[in-house]
């Protein structure tokens, strides 16, 4: 395995800036400066030079980039090789997920993960998003699975999939028969809401804030970490919810549920892969990692 700050190097010296070789490596700027202030000590040598038109490499610098791209292509070249004779992939796998990824995403995902390496053993723990990143910011799991926006120092976050959480009622309520609904029928409603510390809550929270609406001011008639819970509740007629839209794939196609557009408000929001800061996994972690991408990929292309 190559040296990590030798990655670290490579990406600024291509970037040439390294806020955005952070931002990339999913690292804090002052993590960047220090592989950089370790790598030039470890060689005694100046590898950026900072100038009227900003970063650019000494002739070491050249070198040393150079010799990183070699190196990272021998490492692939070998680890191709490595795994075509591997044996079969094995281990355990912990992994913690926010509810509406592990509730809608996660089970055909694991199901195609598991039929592809049959010996590693899947251990899945589901919570809203406070209590996944706490589960892996103390170790208890190796991956996380959340909603919105999660900022840990200590965690580097990727998104995965680009998600829709939007205003659903019983196709008899009310509001559902309205053409055209504002923000202050939305002020006005009963509500059924996930439970404060969901990522659902938090992204609906700022969302209606961004909207001059206060979230504290709602009639919140029920929470509930469920959105089982909630849709059967909103199927009543006993107030509205907002859900992602993977949550309600089989009330909307059977019209039990109805979504309420509102002008000029609409909620988008990330789902995040979230993993501890510092060299990339190896094993059924950086496995799944990348079968994760490649299957949110898949599936929003296809």
């Amino acid at each position: 395995m190559s040296d990590y700050r030798l990655h670290v190097f490579k990406i600024a010296a291509e970037v040439l800036n390294f806020t955005r070789a952070a931002r990339e490596l999913h690292i804090s700027q002052p993590a960047v400066t220090q592989h950089i202030k370790q790598l030039e000590e470890h060689y005694g040598q100046a590898l950026f030079v900072r100038g009227a038109a900003g970063l650019s490499l000494t002739p070491s610098g050249q070198l040393l980039h150079e010799h990183a791209v070699q190196c990272e292509a021998v490492e692939a070249e070998l680890e191709a090789r490595l795994r075509a004779d591997a044996p079969l992939l094995s281990g355990t796998l912990k992994i913690a997920a926010s509810t509406t990824i592990a509730q809608y995403l996660l089970p055909r995902w694991l199901g195609r993960f598991k039929q592809a390496h049959p010996q590693v053993r899947l251990d899945l723990r589901m919570g809203n998003t406070e209590e996944v990143g706490a589960a892996l910011g103390a170790r208890r799991v190796e991956l996380g699975l959340v909603e919105g926006l999660y900022a840990r120092r200590e965690l580097k976050a990727q998104p995965f999939w680009e998600d829709e959480i939007v205003v659903v009622a019983s196709p008899r309520h009310p509001l559902a028969q309205k053409r055209r609904l504002g923000l202050a029928d939305l002020a006005a409603a009963p509500w059924v809401l996930r439970e404060p510390g969901s990522g659902t809550r938090a992204v609906v929270e700022r969302a209606l804030k961004r909207a001059r609406v206060n979230p504290k001011k709602l009639n919140v008639v029920l929470e509930s970490w469920s959105s089982e819970t909630i849709k059967g509740v909103v199927e009543t007629g006993a107030g509205l919810a907002f859900l992602s839209r993977l949550a309600l794939r089989h009330e909307l196609t059977v019209g039990t549920l109805v979504v309420l557009p509102v002008a000029g408000f609409s909620i988008k929001r990330d789902l995040q892969l979230l993993r501890p800061q510092g060299p990339p996994a190896i094993g059924p972690v950086r496995h799944f990692a990348d079968f994760l991408f490649e299957a949110a990929k898949a599936d929003l292309t296809g």
